[in-house]
């Protein structure tokens, strides 16, 4: 009678790293963590104002958590990784630096950190993010009229 061996979705999703031939053993990250290595590196590109997350990500962060990972997804090939960012510029930014700063920051956080290959890194801006304006009502005057005095002869 044939058994059916189940295997669980972790273990098929794990990237193997390379290591030295003397060590007996290996060492598996999971996709999850290449996303959040991604993730940190865009926001710490300047111009980025945030990543796109997902409706499973709104959720999450009502709750107090934070989503990891948000706005990048990652594609594993035989010829290695692709990893697409979805981000929100700040308003005033030149994309296209921006765009190439954000895939240079991901390939060597990625690169340095796990000694994988990076195939392919894509930036898709989702959009730009105007300042915000601050306006403070004043109480006393809330239709912004100006006060004349008169003054007495």
């Amino acid at each position: 009678m044939a058994r059916e061996i189940k295997r669980s979705k972790q273990a098929t999703k794990n990237i193997i790293l390379a290591t030295q031939d003397a060590v007996a053993g290996t060492t598996q990250v999971t996709p999850e963590v290449i996303e959040v290595i991604a993730q940190i590196a865009t926001q710490e590109v300047a111009g980025v104002y945030s990543m796109r997350g997902k409706l499973s990500d709104h959720f999450t962060n009502a709750f107090g958590s934070n989503a990891r990972g948000k706005g990048v997804e990652l594609t594993q090939t035989e010829a290695g990784l692709t990893i697409d960012a979805y981000v929100f510029l700040q308003y005033g930014v030149a994309v296209p630096k921006v765009a190439l700063d954000i895939q240079n920051a991901i390939q060597s956080q990625i690169t340095s950190m796990t000694d994988l290959h990076v195939v392919q890194t894509n930036v898709h801006v989702s959009g730009i993010v105007p300042e915000k304006v601050s306006r403070q009502i004043d109480p006393d005057n809330l239709f912004g009229e100006t006060k004349t005095t008169e003054v007495a002869d």
